[in-house]
C-alpha cells in the first residue's frame, strides 16, 4: 500500500484533537518524531486557533497539586470531570507559595517559594527550569516579569525586571531589567527608561509586545497616575503606551489589565458602587477605550475575599478568581454570579489562562546530536547502539511518569 507524503500526514494530523495527539505519539517511530517536531506544535496551535469550534484556551491553577480546567465549560454544570491534576516540575512540592508570571503559545511561566523559576506546557507535561537571574531583589523593591516569542530569531524570551524601592523620590528608583532567551539560556541586561514609573507583577502578551500597568509619582509623592508600559519582545524596547481615559484615571480602585481576543481591557471599581471593564477598541489610541460593562457592587456578596477579573468567555461570560479562594461566573447582562470552590490544599491559589499546545520549552535541544552523543558515550562502553537509543527514547512515551498523558 503507498504511503503518504509527511506533509500530507502532517496536515491531516495538525486538524487532530491535541489529546489523540498525545496519544499518537506512542503509535509508531516515525508519528512519534512528527508530533514532537517544533514545527509541526506551530501547526497544530495555528490550525486550532482558526478553527472557530475548537477550544484552545484552559485555565491553570496554581493549586496542590496544581490543576488545570477547561476554560469555556466551567461552570456551565458538573465541573468535577474538567479538570486535570498535574504534578509540579520541581524536584519536591514547594513550601510557600507559586506564581504565574505569564504564558505564551501554551508555555505556562511560574516561580516557585520566591525564586526558582520554570516554564511548563501544561498539556505535554514537559517542563524546564530556569537559571538563577543576576539581579537580586528585597521585600520593597518591585518586581515584574514577562514571556514572549520572538518570531524574527525563532526564540522564547523570558523578562525580569527589579525596581528598588525610592529612597528620594520616584527620580532616585534604580532599574534592572535582565533578558533570557531560551536558546542561549542566559541572563543578560537591558535598559529600562523609565525609572520613574513604578510597575510590578507578571505581563500581559497581546500581538507580540507586553503590558504592564504602572503608576508615576510626582516628586512629592503626594500625586500618582496610572500609566501602560509596554515591551517590544523582538526589538526589547520598553516604551510608555498610550495613556488611559480621563474617566478611566479617576475615583477608581482595583485597576487591573487583561486581553480579550485581540484588545486590550481593563477592569476596575468605581467608587465601591460599580464593577466596570473598558476595552481599547483601536490599539493605541487613547480615545477608543469603551465601556463593555458596568455592574452594580450589589451583585457581589459581601465578604474578606478582593476580585480579579479572569478573562471572558466566549459566550460573554466572565470568569472571576474570589482572592484566590473560589471561583465565579459572571453574567454581566443579568448581573447574576455563579460561585465555585476550588479544592485546593493550600490556603489560596493563582489563577491564569493558557493555550492547549504541543509545543516543548525543550525544543531548542538539538536531539541527533543528544542522541549520538548518547550513542557514542555508550559504544565507549560497549552499550546500547544510536538506533537503541532512539528506541529506548520512543517507548519512553509510553512509560509511568515519562511524557504519559492522563485523559482524565
Amino acid at each position: 500500500m503507498p504511503k503518504l507524503p509527511r506533509d500530507i500526514i502532517a496536515d491531516i494530523l495538525s486538524r487532530v484533537p491535541i489529546k489523540c495527539l498525545m496519544q499518537f505519539k506512542c503509535v509508531c517511530k516515525d508519528w512519534y518524531a512528527l508530533v514532537s517536531d517544533p514545527q509541526f506544535a506551530k501547526m497544530q496551535l495555528k490550525q486550532a486557533r482558526a478553527d472557530i469550534t475548537t477550544n484552545v484556551h484552559r485555565l491553570f491553577l496554581t493549586t496542590c497539586p496544581l490543576q488545570t480546567i477547561d476554560y469555556e465549560a466551567f461552570g456551565d454544570g458538573d465541573s468535577s470531570n474538567l479538570s486535570r491534576q498535574l504534578a509540579y516540575p520541581t524536584r519536591s512540592n514547594p513550601v510557600y507559595d507559586a506564581e504565574i508570571l505569564g504564558s505564551c503559545n501554551g508555555l505556562v511561566f511560574l516561580e516557585f517559594d520566591y525564586d526558582n523559576l520554570f516554564l511548563l506546557n501544561p498539556t505535554t507535561r514537559d517542563s524546564r527550569e530556569l537559571p538563577q537571574p543576576d539581579t537580586t531583589s528585597t521585600e520593597k523593591d518591585s518586581i515584574f516579569y514577562g514571556l514572549g516569542y520572538d518570531v524574527y530569531v525563532d526564540d522564547y524570551k523570558v523578562i525580569r525586571g527589579v525596581i528598588s524601592a525610592a529612597s528620594n523620590g520616584p527620580s532616585s528608583r534604580d532599574a534592572k531589567v535582565e533578558v533570557l532567551e531560551l536558546k542561549t539560556n542566559t541572563w543578560r541586561r537591558i535598559q529600562y527608561p523609565h525609572s520613574s514609573i513604578n510597575i510590578d507583577g507578571r505581563g500581559i502578551l497581546l500581538n507580540g509586545t507586553l503590558h504592564w500597568l504602572g503608576t508615576r509619582k510626582s516628586d512629592s509623592g503626594n500625586n500618582y497616575a496610572c500609566v501602560i508600559i509596554s515591551f517590544d519582545i523582538t526589538e526589547e524596547r520598553f516604551e510608555e503606551f498610550v495613556p488611559l481615559k480621563d474617566y478611566i484615571d479617576q475615583n477608581i480602585t482595583g485597576l487591573d489589565l487583561k486581553i480579550s481576543g485581540d484588545k486590550l481591557v481593563l477592569f476596575f471599581d468605581r467608587e465601591e458602587k460599580y464593577f466596570e471593564a473598558w476595552e481599547m477598541k483601536e490599539y493605541g489610541v487613547k480615545e477608543s477605550w469603551t465601556r463593555l460593562f458596568s455592574v452594580s457592587s450589589e451583585t457581589f456578596p459581601l465578604h474578606e475575599y478582593s476580585l480579579t477579573a479572569v478573562g471572558f468567555r466566549k459566550d460573554g461570560k466572565l470568569l472571576l478568581d474570589f482572592d484566590g479562594r473560589e471561583l465565579a461566573v459572571l453574567n454581566t447582562e443579568e448581573e447574576t454570579l455563579r460561585k465555585f470552590i476550588i479544592h485546593d490544599d493550600w490556603d489560596w491559589f493563582k489563577a491564569g489562562i493558557y493555550e492547549e499546545s504541543l509545543v516543548s520549552p525543550n525544543v531548542i535541544v538539538d536531539y541527533e546530536a543528544l542522541w549520538l552523543n548518547q550513542s557514542e558515550d555508550a559504544n565507549g562502553k560497549g552499550e546500547n547502539s544510536t538506533e537503541e537509543v532512539r528506541e529506548t527514547n520512543y517507548h519512553n512515551c509510553s512509560r509511568p511518569g515519562h511524557m504519559q498523558y492522563n485523559l482524565a
